[in-house]
């Protein structure tokens, strides 16, 4: 079946939503043409600071160029905007819009993918979470940018994670999304209203839904995340049950242990995560998944060499996010996770179901997961190539470095097989 896009400010018939089961894993990669208002730089990630500009998409899946439509960017993301010559940018389209066959939205967001040369690391998280079920998993579609006439190289389209019908479909009075992410907390952001330290184990939270939280918002969401928290610190099991989506849980773990997702240890804190509840009479649901660029062996000593830095981040494949007894930290990748997520391991129930859960998937997992990146491979491999010779990027070479991550993946489902299947039950 033709896909099709339908963007604001075009004389095009409007296309149907696609339902979620429906909207296809693989796409040709797009052109994404990008003009600021009187060629304005895009030198700021401020949300004060978005560029009015118009679009111009190129797909194959479509019929004709859609072109000029209205909307603004900004620069995004943290390290990845701070210390890298190609930058991440955020684009808010005037008009919700369906975006290369992904159900309609304003915004949407571009990954520059500079340290990851696969550019198949979020994409391999994204189709990991979606496998083992978790809800509001992101997509990728793969753009070469264009912005204000320089060749930007490929870029990774995906949501915007937030609240909405098409993203996290929260109720709207009483939902709740809430980033489990220290550059949004109160040590990064002290001024803003909308972010707390964790009542019992003292993350950083920042409440994306309600939309510009007060502090008395923030205060009442603090009380209910505390409610979880206490639970999972008594070790309650029947009041953890109550409260959290048990299964939610389990697969969010296996996700970041499975891509070895360092952005979990920051004790105890972390980066990038997120956690929602529906409604007042919901249970909190962990995800979406977000940010996996910060695993696969990455080496983190060479990120600050923008020529030929060291990619060699697809070489230990045995250290654990979580460690092999991760009640106590054992085994575990520098300071180990939160206790938000170690203390779960106490409970020999939750451990005996998250070991089911590994068995019943990750040999399907393993395979679907190959198959899957083969396919991307054939649709990015020669633009990915460009790209690191764009950006130079010297000394490796994109095939070799995609054959080094399925190696490295292969060899970690076998290690992580053999530590799953050891964890103790305290």
């Amino acid at each position: 079946m033709l896909l099709a896009l339908a963007l604001a400010g075009c004389r095009r018939e409007v296309i149907p939503e696609i339902p979620e089961e429906n909207i296809p894993e693989l796409s040709p990669i797009a052109k994404l043409i990008v003009n600021t208002e009187n060629g304005a730089a895009v030198d700021s990630k401020d949300p004060a600071d978005y560029r009015r500009c118009t679009l111009t998409v190129d797909w194959v899946f479509d019929s004709a160029i859609v072109k000029d439509v209205p909307a603004q960017i900004r620069g995004r993301g943290n390290s990845t905007w701070d210390w890298y010559p190609k930058k991440p940018y955020r684009i808010k389209l005037d008009a919700a819009s369906i975006m290369l066959g992904l159900p309609k939205n304003r915004d949407w967001v571009l990954l520059a993918d500079y340290r990851d040369v696969t550019h198949m690391m979020n994409a391999a998280g994204f189709y990991l979470a979606r496998e083992l079920g978790l809800p509001h998993t992101n997509h990728i579609r793969y753009v070469t940018l264009v912005l204000n006439g320089k060749d930007m190289g490929l870029y990774a389209l995906t949501e915007q994670v937030e609240e909405g019908g098409n993203r996290v479909k929260l109720d709207g009075k009483e939902g709740i999304l809430l980033a489990l992410d220290i550059n949004d907390g109160p040590g990064d952001m002290p001024r803003a209203t909308d972010n707390f330290w964790s009542e019992v184990f003292g993350m950083a939270c920042a409440v994306k839904y309600p939309e510009d939280a007060t502090r008395a918002i923030s205060k009442q969401v603090k009380a209910e995340f505390a409610q979880l928290e206490k639970a999972i610190e008594d070790e309650d099991w029947d009041a953890i049950q109550e409260l959290l989506d048990v299964e939610s849980m389990i697969n969010y773990i296996l996700v970041q242990e499975i891509i070895g997702n360092v952005e979990m240890d920051n004790y105890p804190s972390m980066r990038s995560g997120f956690i929602h509840r529906y409604d007042d009479d919901s249970k909190w649901v962990m995800g979406p998944v977000w940010d996996c660029d910060g695993g696969f062996s990455y080496n983190w000593g060479d990120m600050f060499d923008s020529r030929g830095w060291g990619h060699t981040f697809f070489g230990d494949y045995s250290y654990l996010v979580f460690g092999s007894n991760p009640y106590y930290h054992i085994g575990a990748y520098g300071t180990s996770a939160s206790p938000f997520f170690c203390r779960l391991f106490g409970i020999p129930e939750f451990v005996r179901q998250l070991q089911a859960r590994w068995e019943e998937t990750h040999s399907d997992l393993l395979v679907g997961l190959l198959d899957y990146l083969d396919q991307v491979e054939e649709i990015i491999g020669e633009e990915a190539q460009r790209d690191m010779d764009l950006w130079g990027i010297r000394n490796y070479k994109h095939k070799k470095e995609f054959d080094k991550l399925k190696t490295w993946l292969a060899k970690r489902f076998k290690h992580l097989d053999d530590v799953i299947r050891k964890y103790p039950a305290h």
